[in-house]
């Protein structure tokens, strides 16, 4: 075995499991057009289900670099690397094509202990155990939403190019514990111009407006379990939003924020259409040009 240190990954799409034990169906036809798949003879759950995962293999397949290990578990994976800056860029842009994708996920990224084999059969895929393996997996869970939950280990690393404004602890509400994350929606440079400040809010309002609008999220919000993670990961980055414009002394995008609370009691089936996206996005692209330096 070897072993040595390094950063971990580990990744868990949600609603899974409800999508595949559940006796009724959670999907439609236009679910499956959201994502890019035919509906087969029946249109069933676990179709749905397999092309879901069949498409977070492929924004997988778009991070490997040399250095970067990456193997899928069904609907979870673990990324990994001696260097640390290979797993934080693949967290970043994994999440970014995952929202666009259409997936809804969740992960821990940690730094320590990883044991690998010397010598493997890939034909049955990489696998990896260790410390650092162990605490990405537990804090996966560690809250609601799409969003990469970290340790102070990997949180605490000089990620060239990144500010470390891209790490952030919150409070718990529950038990007030601060939570630290790794804004994978909100990105800064080391050196960020105002301009560079603008594109960054632009972009995580844009992300709002399709956690909250596109087609491709409608089964995650049509159950009670899948609106709580929608609104905390709609509540979380409006979070960023509103820090960021208070930093650039703009008037916040009310129209596109919501708290969870909000989103779940306004939620209607209705709001999951390209045209309510649409008409959304333009409002933002004004509002950008309005702010814009």
């Amino acid at each position: 075995m070897r072993e040595y240190t390094g950063a971990v990954l580990f990744v868990d799409i949600l609603g899974i499991s409800a999508l595949t034990t559940s006796e009724k169906p959670l999907v439609e036809p236009r679910d499956f057009c959201a994502l890019g798949a035919k509906t087969g003879s029946d249109g069933s759950n676990q179709l749905f289900c397999a092309n879901l995962l069949s498409k977070f293999r492929k924004t997988l397949r778009q991070q490997r670099k040399d250095g970067l290990h990456i193997s899928q578990l069904s609907d979870c994976a673990f990324l990994w690397s001696k260097r640390p800056s290979l797993v934080v860029e693949a967290a970043r842009d994994l999440f970014q094509q995952n929202a666009s994708a259409g997936i809804l996920a969740r992960a821990g990224m940690t730094y320590g202990q990883i044991i690998e084999p010397e010598k493997t059969n890939t034909s049955l895929g990489q696998f990896i155990c260790g410390e650092a393996v162990t605490r990405a997996a537990k804090l996966e869970g560690t809250g609601k939403g799409s969003r990469v939950f970290i340790d102070r280990e990997i949180g605490g690393r000089h990620i060239q190019g990144m500010s470390p404004k891209a790490f952030e602890g919150l409070p718990n509400p529950s038990d007030y514990r601060v939570v630290d994350e790794f804004l994978w929606f909100s990105c800064p440079k080391d050196l960020e111009s105002r301009s560079d400040k603008a594109a960054r809010l632009k972009g995580i309002v844009t992300q709002i407006i399709r956690f909250r609008h596109a087609p491709a999220f409608r089964w995650n919000a049509s159950s009670a379990a899948g609106r709580i993670h929608i609104g905390a990961t709609i509540e979380r980055l409006g979070v960023a939003a509103k820090a960021l414009a208070l930093e650039m002394k703009v008037e916040p995008p009310h129209f596109a924020l919501q708290t969870s609370e909000v989103f779940q009691e306004l939620y209607e089936d209705a709001q999951y259409s390209s045209e309510r996206e649409q008409k959304l996005h333009a409002s933002v692209d004004r509002w950008h040009e309005e702010h814009k330096p």
